[in-house]
């Protein structure tokens, strides 16, 4: 019995230091490679008598253009928030970058698709989408790389009652109240990553974006 308790312990132990471990794995910067980051929080403001805010396991539609042999190549791909609506993706080429959309779910509400055609500068918006499909398309890119990052900010997203969405861009949070009556507060995206990817092959390039 002791040795069945023991075993189970080095499982259990094994088991924590496997996903602790895998769950800061990242790829070291390849030269020329650029770090993807930023935040997106889905601010439900009573759209269907819903008042959430969402940050969590938020699957966010990147895209993008570079040049490659003299080549324009497009890009489209997925990033997932954690737990405080941080994204990134590694080792991306030097171009230029867009949020195509995102996806998430709220129990009053379900699946919620939100996306910008981001082809006609008079159509330059967001809008819930009945499907769960977001096409990788389109040409109205605003973010450039910058000495190895591709910083998107902080954005607020918010679904208004009457089916709305705005989209609020911020360098730096202070004092944004939410529908839910939080007030929330962040620093520039490139501090929690320098945090978060410190004694890795990134902390400075992310060093060079703190101000």
């Amino acid at each position: 019995m002791k040795l069945k308790l023991l075993l189970l312990a080095l499982f259990s132990l094994l088991a924590h230091l496997t996903c602790s471990t895998t769950g800061q794995m990242l790829p070291e910067p390849l030269p020329g490679q650029n770090l993807i980051i930023g935040s997106l929080l889905l601010d439900i403001d009573g759209y269907q008598d819903n008042f959430a805010s969402i940050e969590k396991n938020i699957e966010v539609a990147i895209i993008g253009r570079y040049e490659k042999d003299g080549q324009i190549q497009r890009f489209g791909q997925w990033a997932t928030t954690d737990e405080n609506g941080y994204f990134y993706l590694p080792n991306i080429p030097a171009g230029e970058y867009a949020i195509k959309g995102f996806k998430t779910r709220w129990s009053g509400l379900g699946d919620l698709t939100i996306a910008n055609e981001l082809v006609d500068p008079q159509r330059n918006y967001y809008e819930r989408l009945e499907s769960d499909i977001i096409p990788f398309t389109g040409d109205l890119l605003q973010v450039r790389s910058d000495r190895g990052v591709i910083n998107f900010g902080h954005n607020i997203f918010t679904l208004h009652r009457s089916g709305i969405v705005r989209l609020q861009h911020y360098d730096r949070v202070r004092d944004v109240k939410l529908a839910t009556g939080e007030i929330i507060q962040k620093p520039p995206v490139p501090y929690y990553f320098a945090e978060k990817f410190a004694d890795t092959g990134w902390e400075n390039i992310l060093n060079l974006h703190l101000k």
